[in-house]
Order: C-alpha cells, then sequence, then structure tokens
C-alpha cells in the first residue's frame, strides 16, 4: 500500500530537485555553475506555485475550474501530508522546500501533474500504456502506479537538469517500458 499507517504518503525517493532545494538539504549535485542551465528562477518557482496555490484554493472553495485546475486539485488532493503548505500564501510562495521522504513536496505534486497530462494526451505514449498495464496486470492502484513511473520521470529530468538540457524522451519511453517488463 502507497501510505504508511500515519497517512503519509510513502513515496519513493527521488534525486531530482529544484533550484530552491539545495540550499537546506545539502545536495550539491545541482549546485555547480555548469547545472544552472535551464532552472528556474525565484519569480519562476513564484509564478508556478501561484498557480498551483489559486487551483487548490479555489478547489477548497468550490469555485468552477479549468481542466488544469482541476488536474491540480486532484493531484493535491492525493497528498494530504501536503495540505499545510496551502495555509500560507507568502510562505507556499517564497519557502525553500525541505527534502520530505527523499523529495521536495511541491516537486513531486509537479511530477504528478506532469504524468497526469502525459496520460491525458498519450504523449509519449508508453506513460498510458504502462498505467493501464500496472493497474491491470499488476494489481496497483493508479496512485501507486503513477508514482512507479513517476520515478522513471524524475530520473529522466534530473539527468537532463544535470547535462543542462531537454529530457531525452526515448529513454525516459524505454525506462516507462521496463516496468511493464519488470
Amino acid at each position: 500500500m502507497h501510505r504508511g499507517a500515519s497517512g503519509k504518503c510513502n513515496c519513493p525517493p527521488s534525486r531530482l530537485t529544484f533550484a530552491d532545494d539545495n540550499e537546506h538539504t545539502g545536495e550539491s549535485d545541482l549546485n555547480d555553475q555548469s547545472s544552472t542551465a535551464g532552472r528556474p528562477d525565484r519569480e519562476q518557482l513564484r509564478a508556478h506555485r501561484q498557480i498551483f496555490w489559486d487551483a487548490w484554493q479555489k478547489a477548497q472553495a468550490d469555485l468552477p475550474l479549468d481542466a488544469l485546475q482541476v488536474r491540480i486539485a486532484r493531484v493535491i488532493a492525493l497528498h494530504p501530508e501536503y495540505h499545510h503548505y496551502f495555509n500560507d500564501l507568502e510562505d507556499f510562495l517564497d519557502r525553500d522546500f525541505e527534502v520530505d521522504n527523499g523529495m521536495n513536496p511541491y516537486l513531486h505534486l509537479s511530477l504528478h501533474l506532469a504524468l497526469e497530462e502525459q496520460v491525458a494526451i498519450r504523449q509519449p505514449p508508453e506513460v498510458a500504456n504502462c498505467l493501464e498495464f500496472l493497474m491491470t496486470r499488476k494489481g496497483l492502484e493508479r496512485h501507486d502506479a503513477l508514482h512507479a513511473i513517476l520515478e522513471v520521470l524524475a530520473e529522466t529530468v534530473y539527468f537532463a537538469q544535470r547535462k543542462g538540457g531537454e529530457p531525452d524522451v526515448p529513454a525516459y519511453a524505454a525506462g516507462v517500458k521496463r516496468l511493464m517488463q519488470s
């Protein structure tokens, strides 16, 4: 099962970090000059977090949501252990997230959202196929299946960040296919 006795998500750890992670976690892999290209600056992080904040606040107030906001609210709802981050806007926007169980909570939600989008548009198609396989053939709950795929996505993005380039989509698709062979 995915949730521990505490109700917290027992999500697998990941090595992927955002710029604000390294200050407080001691992780230095992404701190060197060669790996900072393409990483979001503080204002980009605030703007992206604002989108998450707005979606969650609207969902909590039962206000109408657009399709993206629906996906964001569903992802946040899957992780009650992160709900307390949505109590204070300025803290949420400016926080240097500590790694919690191996992953920055905000990054974790962002990767979930990316997977939901990939499944919705079937791009790469291996993601939707793998999700279905893990649920129907392996008997995983949807959230657990997403977490298995999330690890492959996290690793793909991590290596892209290290190289200062775009994610290697064929390698990502191959990694997702391997999940269906294990």
